[in-house]
């Protein structure tokens, strides 16, 4: 018995593993239990005070002990997921490690979507787990919204046993599972033993988390979640890069003086701006040059839609559809993914266009791009201020006030054209009208 204690609690067997060792050797179950119940404290302390050099660590265990320590060093506090027999393993891994709380969801599309909600609004990390290809199927809807969104969330299913089943077509079996996700991921890997199944989490954690965010999807044979293994776990923040970049000065003084130039500039403002934390650096530079905000096509809001430059979105996703301004002849992107809807691209081929975010990739995939700012959009935004304060003359600075003055008619006209909404007969019938709704919510 001291020895299945000791193993117990060096994490060598698992629960199920002592509770079947002290059985073998004549103890009744209900004993069993109330030692293990004795013993989760002292496993609990002896967690909590490990101080490993480097934050880099051995853990000899089950693969899916081995996965849920990894999650731990990835700085996953939740994981939600719709649960399944094969991940049986994780969920006793669960029991010892109290760090890690499990969400029960009532299906695989949902589940998705609480987890994405939750990254979107805590802005920490999480996991969502299903039942091999048949729950992946199930959470792809929301796969593909984390895809558009970039929302970086993890996805993880097992595939079939490969030691018994596996390569029959089998139940819960389709070939290349991974593959099925690969156009709306940023990274797809099947782990093909169980100590890498630490260093395969590191790595969808690690892509998902790198600007510019994205889905990314993780997996491995169910059996491996069984086999005894002695892997490598590591902090998350040790394997990380650093990737809040600057832009480049020169390119930051081009955006500048072609903005102090322009007659009537115009920014499109989009979720990195959010996400970055840098909505009063976006409205800082718009009154600095009396510049006309909008946003096209994206989840939060970047830019206080009460404020005298905001002018609104544009119909259709086309700056050429706003009521104000006609024909800006520079624009300027700061985070906005830009999701075309028509055959004519969002900013028209005439305007100096600017673009600055950290998804280099779709730079000038459409739009011709005159400046190029690739940057966390926080440091951009605070460069570009630099830059302007730094070249802007008291004739300049005259002009920025005449423009926001003229902005400022167009959103109180705009303003009181839509009050007049409330002056429906039908305003105040139950159930409420779809338009009393927005009003009140926008209050």
């Amino acid at each position: 018995m001291r020895e299945l204690v000791a193993r117990y609690l060096s994490r060598s067997i698992s629960r199920r593993g002592f509770l079947k060792g002290l059985t073998t050797a004549g103890i009744s179950l209900a004993s069993a239990e109330a030692i293990l119940e004795s013993l989760v404290p002292i496993a609990h302390a002896q967690g909590e005070g490990r101080i490993a050099p480097e934050a880099i660590r051995m853990v000899e265990g089950t693969g899916a002990e081995c996965f849920a320590e990894q999650l731990i060093a990835s700085g996953v506090k939740y994981v939600f997921g719709n649960s399944a027999s094969e991940d049986a393993q994780f969920y006793e891994a669960l029991v010892d490690r109290p760090q890690l709380k499990y969400i029960l969801t009532p299906h695989e599309g949902p589940g998705a979507a609480m987890a994405a909600g939750y990254v979107k609004a805590s802005g920490e990390p999480t996991i969502v787990m299903q039942a091999a290809v048949v729950g992946l199927v199930n959470a792809m809807g929301q796969m593909f919204n984390a895809f558009k969104e970039q929302t970086p969330l993890v996805f993880y299913s097992y595939r079939t046993d490969q030691t018994r089943r596996a390569g029959r077509d089998g139940f819960e079996e389709v070939a290349n599972q991974e593959q099925i996700v690969q156009p709306m991921t940023k990274y797809s890997w099947l782990a093909r033993r169980a100590e890498m199944i630490p260093e395969t989490v590191r790595r969808g954690f690690k892509a998902a988390w790198t600007p510019p965010y994205g889905p990314t999807y993780v997996s491995w044979h169910s059996d491996l979640n069984d086999e005894k293994t002695y892997a490598e776990i590591i902090t998350q923040d040790k394997v990380d890069p650093r990737m809040r970049v600057r832009p480049n000065p020169r390119e930051v003084e081009r955006a500048a003086k072609l903005l102090v130039e322009a007659k009537m500039p115009l920014m499109i403002v989009g979720d990195e701006v959010y996400g970055a934390k840098a909505v009063s650096k976006a409205v800082e530079l718009a009154e600095l040059l009396g510049m006309p905000v909008t946003q096209v096509r994206q989840i939060y809001a970047n830019f206080p839609e009460s404020h005298p430059l905001w002018v609104g979105g544009p119909p259709a996703a086309r700056i050429a559809s706003l009521d104000f301004p006609k024909d800006p002849d520079v624009v300027m992107n700061v985070g906005n993914k830009l999701q075309h809807n028509s055959p004519a691209p969002i900013v028209a081929r005439e305007a100096k266009f600017i673009d600055m975010r950290s998804d280099s990739w779709s730079m000038g995939n459409v739009m011709n791009t005159e400046v190029p700012l690739v940057a966390d959009v926080a440091y951009g935004l605070d460069d570009l201020k630099f830059a302007l304060e730094g070249i802007m003359t008291s004739a300049m600075y005259r002009k920025a006030r005449e423009r926001a003055q003229e902005v400022r008619r167009f959103s109180e006209k705009a303003k009181a054209l839509r009050a007049l909404v409330s002056k429906n007969p039908e305003w105040d019938r139950s159930p409420m009208l779809a338009d009393r709704v927005t009003s009140e919510v926008a209050q």
